[in-house]
């Protein structure tokens, strides 16, 4: 790996990341390194510093920076949000959690990303200690970092699906003036603004497929023996399956249901970090602290190839199939370019991070599509 492009990185991030020169160096190593090789094993990446020290020596570097280095959560959220070019908000965001094992250890993570032009672009994260759902503690903490950074105003909706409702939940999410769209069980229990109790699905049983019908006087989740929880709208829809699909939510029903659509995006977030991208699942590390520090290098390399695929689609527009869906997603676009601009090195490669950073576009009509200079 030549050392200008990662000096060129270091350069752009060093504006925004309190570290020292060598860890941050280590950080754009990872950076870079995953990018180009589409792993996390640290072995691999060992052999990518720019310096001839021995290959073990950088894998002990590699090693400390996991065991010592303390990374700033408020400054990478701020990078990435420069990184996307997605301005101040207010954004939709989606809250899920993504999990695997390796050997008999469970790794589990609560992802807070903001829902962008068809993918979600993570911001903030939490690795559980534990398998299994999350706690109202923990998304509390998570939305209060978020708030702490950027503002309660800058939601524009938070969407999550069945697993994230909860009486407290709600409430913290009310007292917090945060809107939300959030998918219940139709077999909750619900109390209608006169005083009734029912089950939800008893309000939609006669909705037909694809139809829609909307609760616009607030209710309560709740019946008259267990707690309730706060004033809520609802929205549902029939799906194919024939399914019903209730969301509960502060903001206007009428749109909620288009904006739980997009919920899906965090998917494709989850599958581009793993098989379909850089292949998070294959690291060996199992310490929540370490995988979160892990997290950011891939939610950088993430956000940058993500960008760069967008500034392609605008010159470049994506072919779109006889099935009516784009041959690549702009994440693999993006990725595959940016990966080009760094294997091919030289000139392009060094300015590709400053184009990045200070929103420049690429050049539609040079020869690799690279970005013109800073």
């Amino acid at each position: 790996m030549r050392r200008d492009i990662i000096a060129a990185l270091r350069h752009c991030l060093d504006k925004h990341l309190s570290m020292r020169k060598s860890r941050l160096e280590s950080f754009c190593v990872f950076v870079v390194g995953v990018l180009l090789s589409r792993t996390i094993n640290l072995s691999h990446l060992a052999g990518m510093f720019p310096t001839r020290a021995e290959i073990a020596s950088n894998y002990r570097r590699l090693q400390r920076f996991f065991e010592q280095v303390e990374l700033d959560s408020d400054q990478l959220a701020r990078v990435v949000v420069r990184i996307a070019r997605i301005g101040s908000g207010p954004w939709l965001l989606a809250l899920d959690r993504t999990s695997w094992k390796f050997g008999r250890r469970d790794v589990n993570v609560l992802m807070l990303a903001i829902v962008h032009n068809g993918i979600a672009i993570p911001l903030m994260w939490d690795v559980l200690d534990r398998a299994g759902n999350s706690t109202t503690a923990h998304r509390e903490a998570l939305l209060s970092r978020f708030c702490n950074v950027f503002g309660a105003e800058a939601v524009a909706g938070l969407i999550a699906d069945r697993e994230f409702v909860g009486t407290a939940w709600m409430a913290f999410l009310v007292e917090n003036n945060i809107p939300f769209i959030l998918r219940i069980k139709d077999a909750f229990q619900i109390r209608l603004a006169d005083g009734r109790c029912c089950p939800v699905v008893s309000l939609f049983r006669k909705l037909a497929i694809g139809g829609r019908r909307y609760v616009r006087e607030d209710c309560r989740l709740g019946s008259r023996g267990s707690a309730l929880g706060p004033p809520v709208k609802l929205a549902a829809t029939r799906l194919a399956s024939k399914e019903l699909l209730v969301v509960a939510t502060n903001t206007d029903p009428g749109i909620a249901l288009a904006n739980y659509r997009r919920r899906w995006e965090i998917e494709t977030l989850f599958a581009a970090s793993k098989t379909r991208g850089l292949n998070l699942e294959d690291t060996h590390i199992t310490n929540p602290e370490r995988i979160a520090k892990l997290i950011a290098v891939l939610a950088v390399a993430f956000t940058f190839a993500h960008t760069t695929g967008e500034w392609s689609a605008r010159h470049r527009p994506i072919i779109i199939k006889t099935h009516k869906r784009k041959a690549k997603s702009i994440f693999r676009v993006g990725f595959d370019l940016l990966r080009k601009i760094l294997i091919q090195g030289g000139r392009e490669a060094v300015q590709c991070w400053n184009a990045i950073m200070t929103g420049q576009p690429p050049n539609p009509q040079g020869p690799r599509a690279g970005p013109h200079p800073a």
